[in-house]
């Protein structure tokens, strides 16, 4: 039967963590919803313009068939590239609309709350 060490010492081991996830805020604004809209539309839209740079870059080498300069991507990967850019773009657009839909409900109700005073 296999053993597993449940004892306080192993337990406050792995709760200390050395590891502080990155993000592109500053730490006062880790918790702003806007900010980090923000930050992942950077983030986002940066590895898009990537994909689509190395898909661009492949289409070329392939037109000109040049041996010399092969493609850096083959068809399978620039599919794969091109179907994540795709992705990330739908990521993208999901949150704005939910941003979109929280800002429009709050003036909603600011406006309500104005009308009944």
């Amino acid at each position: 039967m296999t053993r597993i060490n449940t004892s306080p010492q192993l337990s406050q081991t792995a709760a200390r963590s050395e590891h502080q996830s990155f993000s592109l805020l500053a730490d006062e604004l880790r918790f702003d919803a806007s900010a980090q809209f923000m930050a992942l539309t950077l983030d986002l839209s940066q590895g898009i313009k990537t994909c689509l740079s190395l898909i661009h870059a492949s289409h070329l080498a392939r037109e000109e068939d040049d041996d010399a300069y092969p493609p850096m991507l083959n068809v399978a990967d620039t599919e794969g590239l091109t179907r994540m850019a795709m992705a990330a773009a739908g990521v993208l657009s999901e949150r704005a609309g939910s941003h979109i839909d929280i800002l429009n409900a709050s003036h909603m109700k600011a406006g309500e709350q104005t009308l009944s005073n």
